[in-house]
């Protein structure tokens, strides 16, 4: 056992911040109609209990924990098109995440505000034996996440698991560049087209975490998801050990990393199923990049903010 006990994955709305509901999800091509006047609210923990646990988090540390939790998560193994809602938020944790590291903890929060943590040092095998790599490795479900290159590159060459249908933040935010209201000015450059001169929104390089806190989370709430910029003091050491539990910086980590992917996500608009393909397909480019490399070089050249241009789909033809 990790040594937290295991909390409802309901959501206490009095521990809970509305993140966000289901508002911005646009129902074109669904064949539904999305009613207005409901907005379920996505919940997100806040504080921890007087045991040291999060409000809303459960905690999932063996093998019929994991059985437990993807009753609730296959629900969101279905085709894409079928539902109006099918957002799911994943991040991932552990040390030197890449094909000579190794994942710690992985979380999921549904669209109905339930979360789990997995622990994938005391689960080993049955994390993946029991739902894990089914619902990694299925293509339709909608997995937002922020950048997973090493995740995939570690998921593949590590515990032979091929990441699939991920919606990459990173990625959509710089297809979306400029399109949509930001905290902040967005960086701008100048460019001489036909000898003329103008400026606008320079979108060579991707934003970083901190960059993306700044421009797409509202200034209120930028405090909730400051400790994803921290580093973790002796990191390989504090990921592996469960001596006295999941480490609380790791299990902060973790957190306010899904609170922030749910503060960027609430800014840009899903359900059009043409521009969703699109992103999903240049998300997939995108987070192969450093899988699919016989040998990596861990260098500045391999790990930069450069997107080369042919990663991104933006047209229907470039579908494969």
């Amino acid at each position: 056992s990790s040594g937290y006990k295991p909390k409802s994955s309901g959501i206490n709305a009095e521990y809970g911040a509305d993140l966000l509901g289901r508002g911005n999800r646009s129902s074109k091509g669904r064949g539904q109609k999305q009613d207005k006047k409901v907005e379920e609210k996505l919940l997100i923990f806040e504080e921890k209990n007087e045991d040291g646990s999060y409000a809303g988090v459960t905690i999932v540390d063996t093998k019929e924990g994991v059985i437990d939790a993807f009753k609730i998560i296959n629900l969101y193994l279905s085709p894409r098109v079928r539902f109006p809602t099918r957002e799911i938020f994943v991040s991932f944790g552990g040390h030197n995440v890449s094909r000579e590291g190794f994942l710690s903890l992985v979380a999921i929060t549904d669209g109905d505000g339930n979360t789990w943590l997995f622990d994938v040092i005391a689960l080993e095998d049955d994390i993946w034996d029991n739902g894990m790599r089914k619902f990694l490795e299925n293509p339709c479900n909608e997995k937002v996440v922020f950048d997973t290159r090493g995740v995939k590159d570690c998921l593949g060459h590590v515990y032979n698991v091929e990441f699939k249908g991920m919606f990459d933040l990173r990625v959509i935010e710089i297809m979306q560049r400029g399109k949509v209201k930001t905290h902040d000015r967005l960086p701008h450059e100048k460019i001489v087209k036909d000898g003329i001169s103008r400026t606008v929104v320079n979108k060579t390089f991707l934003f970083v975490p901190e960059e993306m806190i700044q421009y797409y989370v509202k200034p209120s709430e930028q405090s909730s998801v400051k400790s994803i910029k921290n580093t973790i003091s002796d990191a390989e050491k504090t990921w592996r050990n469960r001596k006295n539990g999941i480490d609380d910086a790791c299990m902060q980590n973790m957190i306010e990393f899904q609170k922030f992917l749910i503060h960027v996500w609430k800014n840009f608009e899903f359900g059009d199923v043409r521009r969703d393909e699109l992103r999903w397909i240049s998300s997939e480019n995108f987070n192969s990049m450093w899988s699919d490399k016989p040998v990596r070089n861990y260098d500045k050249y391999e790990d930069n903010d450069y997107l080369p241009k042919f990663m991104l789909c933006t047209m229907s033809t470039d579908q494969p």
